[in-house]
């Protein structure tokens, strides 16, 4: 068994000055191996992967899919599987988010072709985003029955207690939507939020939340629907995620409609078209402010 060195440089570096001299006497006084020096294509796959996500939250996607591009060419360099699965992954949702639904599907290929180098989580966590990739394909029925075999997939390869559980029950709510099953859509949905709920992931929950709501009110049942969707937006408000925000005001005001009140849900698309415009989705916001305008037309 490898013998420790008797003091870590880097738990000693809160002590400032002191570093040096800790140093000093572990280089020349311990015994057994010297430390190992640190995996230098590991720290800058690992530098490359945060820089990415950094300038993916700040909407400069190239700049985020050409530092994950270098983040994995770091970690592929050591054959680091672990990071370079996880790099993967990152890209292949850089990708999607540019369009790019074929790099994004070879992205994850290549993690679900190898599952001696990519096992476990990662092959769930695959399985589960060709399941969402297989939603935006351009054949809707086809696509479908794919995102739900990939996700039979992810469930199977998640081992237990499995973190994507809420996830893939969302993923099955909203294909239920899409086909017009709005019971099966609210059952699944309410339990994909509880089972988030449980599990403290709060942006699944308000998923799910947003779609148990959507289910209710195209069941009939605003009143249920109405309470979901406002549940859904305090926890998105609290997350500070404005497109979902802008999501839950979008349903709340299709519930509002339902429910005979015209006025509250031009509102609620009011509020969202400034959630989109105050984060700069240009696109989003001139669907909706079409769509606004097209309630006002006499």
């Amino acid at each position: 068994m490898m013998q420790k060195p008797c003091v870590s440089p880097r738990r000693s570096s809160r002590h400032g000055a002191a570093l040096a001299l800790w140093v000093a006497i572990c280089l020349a006084g311990c015994g057994g191996p010297r430390v190992q020096p640190p995996n230098a294509a590991h720290q800058a796959a690992t530098s490359l992967n945060q820089t990415a996500a950094r300038a993916l939250a700040q909407g400069e996607t190239e700049q985020a899919l050409a530092l994950y591009a270098r983040a994995l060419a770091a970690a592929d360099s050591v054959e680091d599987f672990e990071l370079a699965g996880t790099t993967l992954l990152n890209l292949a949702l850089v990708h999607a988010r540019l369009g790019q639904l074929a790099e994004a599907q070879a992205r994850l290929d290549r993690i679900i072709a190898a599952p001696q180098l990519y096992p476990g989580a990662l092959q769930a966590q695959a399985a589960a985003r060709q399941a969402l990739l297989a939603l935006d394909g351009p054949d809707r029925q086809r696509g479908q029955q794919a995102a739900l075999r990939w996700a039979d997939v992810a469930q199977a390869a998640c081992a237990a207690p499995c973190d994507l559980a809420a996830a893939l029950g969302n993923l099955r709510a909203h294909v239920a939507m899409e086909r017009g099953e709005t019971e099966a859509a609210a059952a699944l949905a309410d339990t994909a939020a509880q089972l988030a709920a449980a599990a403290g992931q709060e942006a699944e929950q308000a998923n799910g939340l947003r779609l148990a709501g959507r289910a209710h009110s195209s069941a009939g049942r605003t009143g249920p629907a109405a309470d979901l969707l406002a549940r859904a937006l305090l926890i998105d408000r609290r997350l500070g995620l404005p497109d979902r925000v802008a999501l839950d005001l979008i349903a709340a005001a299709d519930n509002e409609a339902r429910r005979g009140q015209p006025d509250l849900s031009r509102a609620y698309l009011e509020r969202a078209l400034s959630v989109y415009q105050a984060a700069g989705n240009t696109t989003a916001a001139a669907a909706l402010r079409s769509r606004i305008g097209r309630l006002l037309m006499p």
